[in-house]
């Protein structure tokens, strides 16, 4: 009985606290999706030590995204979705061989599984059905 009053005392607080953080995240402080370079700095659960000109991409407001994957120019069609999602279509990019192809191919995997978008602060999340599935930081100030 005591073990259970005190689960149900720490599910209450995660709970008030999570609905907290929600309201932090439309603050004023989160970066704009468009007008700036984002830079992948995690995919699929794990954290990227990649180079600095690799993996950025910018966002315009026609709905357009560009950039450079680890030796590939990278580019398609984003569509913003009501509550948060997220569609890419027409994706595609050049073809030089490079060591990290493997990186660039799950990349475009992502974009194609990616539902919706949330942004904190200067981190872009990509999601898909809820699940995490890629970060990227904004770049500059």
């Amino acid at each position: 009985m005591k073990k259970f009053f005190m689960v149900s005392i720490l599910t209450a607080i995660i709970a008030v606290v999570g609905i907290g953080c929600c309201a932090c995240r439309k603050g004023k402080n989160n970066k704009s999706l468009t007008g700036q370079g984002w830079h992948l700095v995690r995919m699929m659960e794990r954290d990227l030590q990649i180079e600095a000109d690799q993996f950025v991409f910018t966002f315009f407001a026609d709905g357009k995204f560009s950039g450079r994957a680890a030796c590939n120019q990278m580019m398609g069609v984003y569509q913003l979705l009501d509550r948060g999602g997220m569609k890419f279509s027409s994706v595609a990019s050049t073809r030089r061989m490079c060591r990290e192809a493997d990186l660039e191919t799950q990349f475009a995997q992502i974009l194609d599984r990616t539902t919706h978008y949330e942004i904190d602060g200067d981190m872009l999340m990509l999601l898909s059905n809820g699940e995490l599935q890629a970060v990227l930081k904004a770049e500059g100030k």
